[in-house]
């Protein structure tokens, strides 16, 4: 063949096969095409849960703060810190003389009290004639301020009522919220008779301030004018704070898992509580801080998480360390795929390429509530025994249009004692079926 027609033969070869490739591989092509996958997984379903691991401190479930008064009250302290105690045992002896004064005083603020609660009662009757009796344009004028009653000796007991009213009973409406104040003026004082006449119910001999609650003594502040003291309650709790970041995932109800020194085993609890306030200064939160080694932008962002358990903490001490683990997420019979093989929108949601019954290549949207460690949690679209394989790039046209999926072939070789176990028929077989 002379040169001519070989170099005519070229360019119609090369003509031919640039044109197969163009309709094989242009982006209108309706030719089906395969997709050779050499890295995939056939996902199992299982249980999954995420966790929280915090720092806990063992408190009390409850403190009660006893007030005495001042010093000159007290004639002996009969506790001290750390002694146990039941309701109804004395926690100090209080001055007689001064016992007998704080009974006078009392028996006075009952009347005034007493005196106020006839006056506001009189008002509402008022307001109630003047509304059916007085014409249109008339008001009705009320000005009880009489708060302030002096005993014997000059001490005087000032109380926080008062009543000033200027009312146009041809209103509805103003007449009904000067009634309704006054009301509440009388509920008022009916809570403040309730308390003043059971400490006057109090016999006389009895000189001592009893608790009114079991549990621990943990401060006693002795001097000042203001005496109290606190007490721990038996009943134990593990506390610890969820930061500004953590609030939102923690929830009531959540599971927990307690361990640490002085515990036997692995205790299981629940979240109690979760505070929407910050935590105000104190020694559980001190130390809570300094045991803590993740710390928060915000240093106001501190919120009490108080976690309850089944079984009894009572031998281990108060602000004992613990370690604890909150679980804030849990599902079941989910899947769970490698997190670099799918594409996210946004926390929640993913996309994943998978191979449907047909045998061709798919895109599923999954929904993906959290992530363990560098696996992505799927509860809906994907299911148990379905293959996944790594998202292709933007740039690999071959993937569009759903292709039909070639999977890699297994490499795994048997071993030595494998080959022995097997004998010639079975080999026989394997070749000719297989």
């Amino acid at each position: 063949m002379s040169k001519l027609g070989n170099i005519t033969v070229a360019v119609v070869i090369s003509s031919f096969l640039a044109f197969n490739f163009y309709l094989l591989f242009n982006k209108e092509s309706k030719i089906s095409k395969s997709l050779y996958v050499s890295e995939f997984e056939r996902v199992t379903a299982g249980d999954y849960t995420e966790e929280m691991p915090k720092e806990g401190l063992i408190s009390p479930q409850e403190i009660a703060t006893v007030y005495v008064g001042n010093e000159d009250e007290v004639e002996s302290w009969l506790i001290s810190e750390g002694d146990k105690i039941n309701i109804g045992d004395e926690l100090a002896l209080l001055n007689t003389e001064r016992s007998d004064e704080e009974s006078e005083l009392l028996n006075t603020k009952q009347q005034a009290l007493l005196q106020q609660r006839s006056e506001i009662e009189a008002l509402i009757r008022d307001l109630n004639t003047s509304k059916s009796q007085v014409g249109t344009g008339s008001t009705s004028n009320v000005d009880r301020g009489e708060n302030v009653t002096e005993v014997e000796g000059g001490a005087k007991i000032e109380l926080d009522f008062k009543v000033d009213f200027t009312v146009d009973v041809t209103q509805e409406g103003s007449y009904a919220q000067a009634h309704a104040a006054a009301e509440q003026q009388l509920a008022e004082i009916a809570k403040e008779l309730t308390v003043v006449e059971a400490q006057l119910a109090q016999d006389s001999s009895n000189t001592a301030i009893i608790s009114p609650v079991s549990g621990v003594v943990s401060n006693v502040i002795r001097h000042g004018s203001k005496l109290a003291v606190d007490i721990y309650s038996t009943e134990k709790i593990v506390t610890t704070y969820a930061k500004d970041h953590e609030w939102q995932l923690i929830e009531e109800g959540d599971r927990v898992t307690i361990q640490g020194k002085g515990l036997d085993g692995i205790i299981e609890g629940i979240v109690l509580s979760v505070s929407e306030l910050p935590a105000t200064d104190n020694e559980l939160i001190d130390t809570y801080k300094k045991i803590d080694d993740e710390k928060t932008v915000n240093p106001l962002a501190y919120y009490e998480v108080q976690i309850t358990t089944p079984e009894e903490l009572g031998a281990t001490p108060y602000g004992h360390n613990v370690n604890t683990t909150i679980i804030i997420d849990e599902v079941s019979g989910a899947v769970a795929v490698n997190e670099d093989w799918v594409s996210r929108s946004d926390k929640k949601s993913a996309k994943a390429r998978i191979i449907d019954k047909s045998g061709k290549a798919v895109t599923s949207k999954l929904t993906t509530p959290f992530i363990e460690d560098t696996r992505i949690i799927v509860t809906e679209g994907l299911a148990s025994g379905q293959v996944v394989f790594p998202m292709p790039k933007p740039t690999h046209d071959i993937h569009k249009g759903n292709p039909t999926v070639i999977l890699k072939m297994p490499t795994d070789i048997p071993t030595k004692k494998e080959w022995k176990s097997l004998t010639w028929k079975e080999y026989l077989k394997y070749m000719i079926l297989n």
